[in-house]
């Protein structure tokens, strides 16, 4: 994987040339401050996580060749029955903020994530902006999982793309 600091210094420059790029900004509603609280957050949680990312691409084609890895949805239940799963998803909810994490949260976690610590993990969430995957995948990684991906753009990037999803 690309070292934090390149990945970083990539998504910026991906998110400047963008914006310079597609007419008025790369926010739809036109929300730059948006956009760039998001960013310098993301970057930070990356920072702080130190776990790696995969993109909607990336994730796609390892499903795709059915690569080994245990997938986890962070979203509460009512969300993935109405919204759907990743295929091959299990659930295992975090709360949308670390100050509302609970002992019973984290155990219920790390016993979702199993045993094998070096097993290829992929913990996802809502969108980019959610942080629920952040905090989940700072646990694994907190607990001695050493194969830990976030994929930031969550259920919406996965549906964003038409990839198909279970209930």
């Amino acid at each position: 994987m690309i070292k934090f600091s390149t990945a970083v210094f990539l998504t910026i420059v991906s998110l400047a040339l963008i914006g310079c790029t597609s007419g008025p900004g790369t926010a739809p509603k036109g929300s730059e401050v948006a956009i760039e609280k998001a960013a310098i957050a993301y970057a930070e949680d990356i920072k702080t996580g130190n776990y790696k990312i995969i993109t909607t691409e990336e994730l796609k084609k390892w499903t795709d060749e059915g690569r080994k890895m245990l997938i986890i949805s962070t979203l509460t239940a009512d969300d993935d029955k109405n919204i759907g799963r990743i295929p091959s998803a299990v659930g295992s909810m975090i709360p949308r903020t670390g100050k509302e994490l609970t002992q019973a949260d984290k155990d219920l976690l790390i016993k979702t994530a199993g045993i094998e610590k070096d097993r290829t993990i992929v913990i996802y969430c809502g969108f980019v902006a959610c942080r629920r995957s952040h905090i989940g995948a700072k646990i694994l990684v907190d607990e001695g999982f050493t194969n830990v991906y976030r994929y930031p753009a969550g259920m919406a990037g996965w549906k964003e793309m038409g990839y198909p999803t279970t209930k």
